[in-house]
């Protein structure tokens, strides 16, 4: 009979597992619950421990798992696959520590864990024991008596165990750096993350509309204060889940590669992680040094990884804690975090160590210190190694990749008619050396006036991104087809992340000669690769890049805009039912015509807004195809996979027809015409804002956060806001025309006139997207003067429908009821007297007149609020 020590959760599969332990393999069972912040209920455990017929540990290792795992895992700011701050993983190696000091401490002779043969946790436990038990013996119950949950609960009903009442759709590990989720509804990757699967962060749809600011100060790397006020790490850990979780920030939804080489979908909510790293990361930026940071940042990849494969204790990763605590002796400051919506930005930072100088980032001349002039002598010297191989390449006849000379200087600028002229592209004039990815087939060089008028990377570079991840995942079919090698596509698809990151950063300046941003990224490519870099382009043309670029941007960016709208719908649902009591003038023609409640007024404005967001769903699918593989127009004859590249680029299939493919605008059309919708709706609900908060209506009052004043008029507090909303319907309807009258005349396939789509739908978005988040900000604060509501609803006669169908529930047609009410009117009106003043018995008698005992009597109507 051994003595086993088995890793006890207190849930069901660990408590079963010890009872078969127990009572099937005849061990005697020491139960460790170790707690590292996860939420159980230890009467619970107690007495299932009890039923089990095992001896139960429970060891408190919350502080413990904070500063020998936590900490350091924020010291290299550790995420795995750049996105899972390693929740289960850093609590592994804990775990089994404490484990391996109990079997010690109770004369335990093999060590158990309670995971699955497809979880990266058996790995990580029986590594941790190997580095720190070797003699002992390890059993892995769950996994090799493999059971459903029917056959668990089964057993645990006969053995005595109690039973949750709760039913387990998730499988679920938590602990004070974050909560895992995953399996139940989670394992269709297309599925969205149902409601239920988060417990400790709230929809960012429904989080506040003011965002919250926290300063977190730090101390050699630690989190040493909140707000000023000093805590200790854990402290810190518990607020910012909070405040996080509170404000919607800290989900992450990703496919992860497990160690075993599946791919699983996991869930994770990690407010304080994710909000440590980014203040942690930020402050580094500051204060340490270029070349450490760098290596550093290399090297927190590797740290990660080898956590994640439950190497915690092996040789390596201890020398990575070792030196990453290193370099956080100067790591202290503060650091400010505005959480909003689902997003944690840092919105500033400082160091009493900062290597940041001001005197020498500053382009103020009176407070710049940095010396130019040693500039030129730095910049020989650093280009000198180039110089001496462009030399040499030059002098052998090698490839002439060297720069071209710089442009000649440019002229002054005209004045007069000249100066009316549209400008050209940003950037030089393109000089002999520097040739269109076209010329090969002309002799003579293009010129620069038509140069400049059909140069696009002036507005379409911001497809950068979008133009980037398509041809790394085309660098990768053609590794697939045998077209380059696994490492000449590794390297391509490298240099393309190094463009990206200059692309993200501003730092990435196109060429006097690139056209446009497919060809601004394949020229930085080959200048980067030489030949390896020219080979990208092949089985693909412009044609079908262009189209996929701005599919990807427009499927983005609907995507977006219907989150957006449907923000700006919930902001006027919450306002609603606020305010559910209150009753305003209802208007046709805009004159009162019956009291309607204000919460049906902004419903009604929230209803076509969340038609919209469905119209931009659907704009976002009908973009969601990919033209990739249609070349020009004909397709190619290299045998690439080009459904994989649209798998890869997250399309939901490819276009049969390749002409159709490269010529198809529709998808731009109907973000437009969605976006048309929603600008329409945005106009309406602008209208009526800008008249309430007017003096004439008096119903609203825009807060000072969202209205303007006036240059000369000093008591004007206007609604800017509503007003540019308002304003922007006209250009978005515009963009609907401008493209669909290019589309109309254009013959199949491509044409140059498609040039004419992108700033069409780009400035649509531009126009509509700030429109949306603004507005939701003036809805969320606007103050309702609903005392004057109630005055305006009790003027004007508003109840004479209502008087009207009272008669038409005695029995009097309408037609007649009608014809009385508007003689009441008229005569109460030359009388200057209204509804309210009528009298019970005069009510009465006015009923009985007209052939019915009783009527609806308007009375004034007590406070809406």
């Amino acid at each position: 009979m051994s003595r086993v020590a088995l890793a006890y959760s207190g849930g069901l599969d660990t408590s079963v597992a010890a009872a078969w332990l127990r009572r099937e393999a005849g061990d005697e069972v020491v139960a460790v619950l170790v707690d590292l912040g996860q939420p159980f209920d230890l009467a619970e455990v107690r007495a299932r421990a009890a039923a089990a017929d095992v001896e139960l540990h429970v060891v408190d290792a919350r502080e413990e798992f904070v500063e020998t795992a936590c900490l350091p895992a924020l010291f290299a700011n550790a995420l795995y696959e750049g996105k899972y701050p390693l929740v289960s993983a850093l609590a592994r190696p804990v775990i089994a520590a404490k484990l391996v000091e109990v079997a010690r401490e109770t004369g335990a002779d093999t060590l158990a864990h309670g995971c699955t043969g497809k979880g990266n946790d058996q790995v990580r436990f029986v590594a941790s024991f190997a580095a720190l038990a070797p003699g002992l013996g390890v059993m892995a119950p769950i996994r090799e008596r493999t059971m459903s949950r029917d056959e668990a609960v089964a057993l645990a009903r006969g053995w005595g165990i109690p039973l949750s009442s709760e039913s387990k759709v998730y499988s679920v590990d938590e602990n004070l750096w974050g909560r895992t989720v995953e399996t139940g509804p989670l394992e269709d990757p297309w599925a969205e993350p149902p409601p239920d699967a988060f417990e400790l962060t709230v929809d960012p749809r429904l989080a506040p509309a003011e965002p919250a600011e926290v300063v977190v100060g730090f101390e050699a790397g630690r989190p040493a204060t909140l707000d000023g006020v000093p805590v200790l790490p854990i402290e810190a850990i518990a607020r910012l889940n909070e405040i996080g979780g509170a404000h919607g920030f800290g989900r992450v939804d990703m496919i992860e590669n497990r160690l075993v080489g599946i791919k699983s979908r996991e869930l994770y909510e990690v407010p304080a992680a994710m909000a440590l790293i980014a203040a942690h990361r930020d402050l580094e930026d500051l204060t340490l040094e270029r070349d450490l940071a760098h290596e550093k940042a290399a090297l927190e990849r590797r740290w990660a990884e080898l956590c994640y494969y439950g190497l915690w204790y092996g040789p390596l990763h201890g020398s990575l804690r070792d030196f990453m605590a290193g370099t956080q002796e100067r790591v202290t400051g503060q650091v400010r975090l505005r959480f909003h919506r689902g997003a944690c930005h840092v919105v500033g930072r400082r160091s009493p160590v900062a290597l940041y100088d001001t005197s020498l980032a500053t382009y103020e001349g009176a407070a710049d210190r940095f010396d130019h002039r040693h500039a030129e002598g730095f910049v020989r010297l650093w280009s000198l190694p180039t110089r001496v191989w462009a030399a040499r390449e030059a002098a052998s006849g090698g490839p002439a990749t060297h720069p071209a000379p710089p442009p000649a200087a440019p002229a002054p600028p005209e004045v007069g008619p000249a100066a009316l002229q549209a400008p050209a592209a940003a950037g030089p004039s393109p000089t002999a050396g520097d040739r269109p990815l076209w010329a090969g087939r002309f002799s003579a060089e293009p010129s620069e006036d038509a140069m400049a008028f059909t140069r696009s990377i002036s507005f379409d570079i911001r497809l950068a991104p979008h133009d980037v991840r398509a041809t790394q995942a085309h660098a990768r079919a053609l590794a697939a087809a045998g077209l380059l090698s696994s490492d000449e596509s590794d390297t391509i698809v490298a240099a393309l992340g190094e463009i990206a990151d200059e692309v993200a950063g501003g730092r990435f300046v196109p060429s006097p000669a690139d056209e446009d941003v497919h060809s601004a990224i394949e020229r930085a490519l080959t200048d980067r690769l030489g030949e390896l870099g020219a080979r990208i382009h092949a089985g693909r043309s412009r044609n079908d890049l262009v189209a996929a670029d701005l599919r990807m941007w427009t499927r983005d960016a609907a995507a977006a805009m219907a989150a957006a709208a449907r923000s700006l719908a919930a902001a006027l649902h919450a306002r609603a039912a606020e305010h559910g009591g209150v009753v305003m003038p209802g208007y046709t023609h805009l004159q009162r015509a019956q009291p309607v409640p204000l919460s049906l007024h902004l419903e009604a404005h929230a209803a076509p807004l969340l038609r919209d967001a469905e119209r931009l769903d659907r704009a976002a699918a009908s973009a969601n195809r990919s033209p990739l593989g249609a070349g020009a127009l004909a397709g190619t004859t290299l045998p690439i996979d080009f459904d994989a590249v649209a798998a890869q680029l997250g399309f939901d299939g490819r276009l049969e027809n390749s002409i159709d493919a490269v010529s198809d605008r529709d998808f731009a059309l109907e973000f437009l015409a969605a976006c048309t919708s929603v600008a329409v709706h945005v106009s309406r609900l602008a209208e009526d804002l800008v008249l309430w908060c007017s003096a004439e209506f008096g119903f609203a009052r825009v807060d000072e956060a969202y209205a303007t004043g006036s240059s000369m008029m000093p008591q004007k507090r206007n609604p800017d806001v509503a007003e540019l909303a308002r304003g922007k319907a006209g250009r978005v309807i515009g963009d609907l025309v401008r493209l669909a009258t290019v589309m109309k005349g254009l013959p199949l396939a491509y044409d140059r006139d498609l040039q004419e789509d992108k700033e069409a739908v780009f400035d649509a978005h531009d126009a509509l997207a700030p429109a949306l988040v603004a507005l939701t900000g003036m809805v969320s604060t606007l103050e309702f003067d609903t005392e004057r509501m109630r005055a305006a609803v009790d003027e004007g006669f508003l109840e004479a429908t209502r008087v009207a169908e009272s008669l038409v529930e005695a029995g009097v047609p309408f037609r007649r009821a009608h014809e009385a009410v508007g003689e009441l009117v008229r005569e109460l009106e030359s009388k200057g007297r209204g509804f309210t003043d009528l009298s019970e018995a005069e009510w009465r008698a006015w009923a009985r007149e007209h052939g019915a005992e009783t009527v609806g009597i308007p009375s004034p109507r007590p406070p809406a609020e």
